[in-house]
């Protein structure tokens, strides 16, 4: 077993396809199953099985795929360390954002990693909560944002913030809040599930006994806006879904629900391997400050700080 084999399995993991690896890689189709059936006759056991929905794991080979990625990420360290005379954060860092925390967090955070880190490749997924804090909790990804995320026992959760929700769309005219009973008796359009804004306004319709008129669901944020801008409806979505719907015509406003918080939680969800990597440590440490530093200065609105 060598660094070669490691990172052709970790690549089949990843994009859940010999074909697609071999592409991403740049070698024959042949050649890298041959590669993959070597390295399962070397540990005699199944690592890989083929699906409808395409190459995943065994249990074995999940295993193996954790601590291929340790290894990987130890070694390209290693490499940047020696080619630098000294321990520098290096090499490839993944971080999950969900699409509504995106639009306010992504462009800063990129380019506070290019200022800050320039040694490391920074890659950036969108994704709804759950399924990002899974794949930390899987060793796919190194780092997420994640709403309303318990522990798990692969993955550190440092709480951020508690971010409020608040109905979205266009602005009805004299009232700068409404009430829950208020915002029952108007057209909604909901993320769909699994989501954590859903789960938590179809969770205070059910406390207050208040009917939820639901005429549309989609897991686009962009398209909830686009709806609700054409007059469609409203929406319930934190303040961070807003960043970049500014000038538009009609605008679209946040008002605040006055009789009932509606809020989630908003964590930094770190995979336990991720913590034995300078490149891993330098980026968490730099999202955490980074969101600590827009809570603050009222660069991200609507959100209180929780971190220490």
């Amino acid at each position: 077993m060598d660094i070669r084999q490691l990172r052709y399995f970790t690549r089949i993991v990843e994009l859940e396809s010999i074909t697609a690896a071999a592409d991403a890689l740049h070698i024959a189709q042949p050649s890298l199953s041959q590669q993959v059936a070597k390295l399962e006759s070397e540990l005699d056991t199944k690592l890989l099985v083929r699906g409808p929905a395409g190459v995943q794991p065994t249990h074995t080979g999940s295993i193996l795929y954790r601590h291929a990625k340790m290894v990987i990420r130890q070694m390209d360290e290693a490499r940047a360390a020696v080619e630098h005379g000294r321990d520098i954060p290096s090499g490839h860092v993944s971080i999950g954002l969900p699409t509504s925390t995106s639009r306010v967090l992504a462009m800063p955070l990129i380019e506070a990693v290019a200022q800050h880190l320039p040694q490391v490749t920074f890659e950036l997924v969108e994704g709804s909560s759950l399924g990002l804090a899974e794949s930390v909790a899987t060793q796919r990804l190194e780092l997420a944002i994640a709403m309303n995320v318990q522990p798990q026992p692969r993955m550190q959760v440092v709480p951020l913030l508690e971010e409020q929700l608040m109905l979205v769309g266009q602005a009805l005219p004299g009232q700068d809040a409404v009430t829950l009973a208020e915002v029952a008796a108007l057209p909604l359009l909901l993320p769909s599930f699994p989501n954590s804004v859903r789960v938590t306004v179809d969770r205070a319709f059910a406390d207050a006994a208040l009917p939820l008129r639901l005429v549309a669901e989609t897991s686009a944020v962009s398209i909830l806006l686009s709806s609700v801008q054409r007059g469609h409806g409203w929406t319930i979505l934190p303040w961070s879904a807003l960043a970049g719907a500014e000038g538009l015509n009609p605008p679209i406003v946040g008002t605040p629900i006055a009789d009932r918080e509606l809020k989630r939680r908003i964590s930094l969800c770190m995979s336990t391997s991720a913590q034995s990597s300078l490149a891993c440590m330098a980026v968490q440490r730099l999202t955490f400050e980074l969101v600590r530093d827009m809570a603050q200065d009222g660069r991200w609105k609507g959100v209180t700080w929780l971190g220490g």
